[in-house]
């Protein structure tokens, strides 16, 4: 790999010790239904240029949570008995075909995943945990070609209709106002979800990447939704004619749509997980001191809303919770002030105000 090469900030997020103040011990995750415990695998690897990267997915119009939308390999876990590792890696092979057992990699590849490390819990928008498992590809010069001769990325069409990368370091704004390696749209913005501060990111790159790796430019895209236009082929614009049409706005922005001021096809990656690759870039770009005020993820919300608020009790969302998913400032008649004592709220309001 040439001189650039980050992979020496890895160090930082190995390193890097989540302060789960509310729970010491164990992260909330483990504590909450099993319906309710998620994770996604964060996949890093290196670029041609020595620039860390990420894979994302642009997952399926036929899901009912989240369609159209980028996001990160991952899913929900099937047992009590599964870690968030075992979980995230079983999603990532389902929805992608990258092995989940990484002495098989070893044996027929010649690589493994590093698990790096686990950030705190994000709370989504349908009151699941989200854990976030950091994992480094750690593919040499000398097995990257067998690589992409031997290894298939097979996408599941039912989970996943696209694949792409993106240095992670374009996810680093508003943190930095340096020049992006490939983003080409920037976007922040601090609002309030149920009176608690919330950050809403965007981030959006070109669909044609003349910078992706080649080895994942041979998987095939299979986007052929709802919600996009074919464009040159006849025969897949009459098919798309029959298709059942659903209404995919309800979930917020298309990942992959055209920009309205160009025409020009993107991928937007926004929500949560535009917000876990800006604080995984945060912990691996920046010193501490950049970040020593501000909280990573909803593990505290999510704790406080559980032990205090008795939600996340049980598999099917709570009357209390739907309210919640459809609530945004305090001024509503419905926040997390009305489940969650005053002080409790208010210190969850200053934890999050940074």
């Amino acid at each position: 790999m040439p001189v650039t090469s980050e992979e020496l900030f890895l160090i930082n997020v190995r390193t890097y010790q989540p302060p789960n103040i509310s729970c010491p011990s164990h992260s909330i995750w483990h504590k909450v239904p099993v319906a309710r415990r998620s994770a996604v695998f964060v996949l890093l690897f290196l670029g041609n240029m020595g620039e860390l990267r990420v894979i994302l997915t642009k997952r399926s119009s036929k899901l009912r949570s989240f369609p159209g939308h980028i996001s990160l390999p991952g899913g929900k876990a099937d047992s009590g008995l599964e870690t968030e590792w075992q979980v995230a890696r079983r999603e990532m092979e389902e929805e992608i075909g990258l092995e989940a057992n990484n002495e098989k990699l070893m044996k027929h590849y010649g690589f493994k995943i590093d698990h790096l490390n686990l950030l705190p819990c994000y709370l989504s928008r349908t009151f699941s945990a989200v854990k976030p498992c950091i994992g480094f590809m750690n593919l040499s010069s000398e097995h990257e070609q067998e690589l992409f001769g031997n290894l298939k990325l097979n996408l599941n069409p039912d989970e996943s209709s696209s694949i792409f990368s993106c240095p992670l370091k374009d996810f680093l704004y508003p943190s930095t106002k340096s020049p992006s390696r490939e983003c080409i749209k920037r976007q922040f913005f601090k609002i309030e979800w149920g009176g608690i501060p919330w950050n809403l990111r965007s981030y959006t790159f070109a669909h044609e990447n003349e910078h992706e790796i080649h080895w994942l430019r041979e998987v095939s895209d299979t986007s052929m939704s709802s919600e996009e236009e074919p464009e040159d082929n006849p025969s897949m614009k009459e098919k798309a004619k029959s298709m059942p049409k659903r209404d995919l706005s309800t979930w917020g922005r298309l990942g992959t749509r055209r920009d309205s001021d160009t025409d020009q096809k993107i991928n937007d990656v926004w929500g949560l997980t535009a917000n876990i690759l800006h604080d995984l870039a945060q912990i691996i770009y920046c010193q501490p001191t950049v970040y020593k005020n501000k909280t990573f993820g909803e593990e505290e919300l999510i704790n406080s809303v559980f032990t205090q608020g008795n939600l996340m009790q049980e598999k099917e969302r709570s009357e209390e919770e739907v309210k919640l998913i459809h609530s945004k400032t305090i001024n509503e008649e419905f926040g997390f002030n009305s489940i969650l004592p005053k002080d409790e709220f208010l210190r969850l309001k200053e934890i999050y105000r940074h």
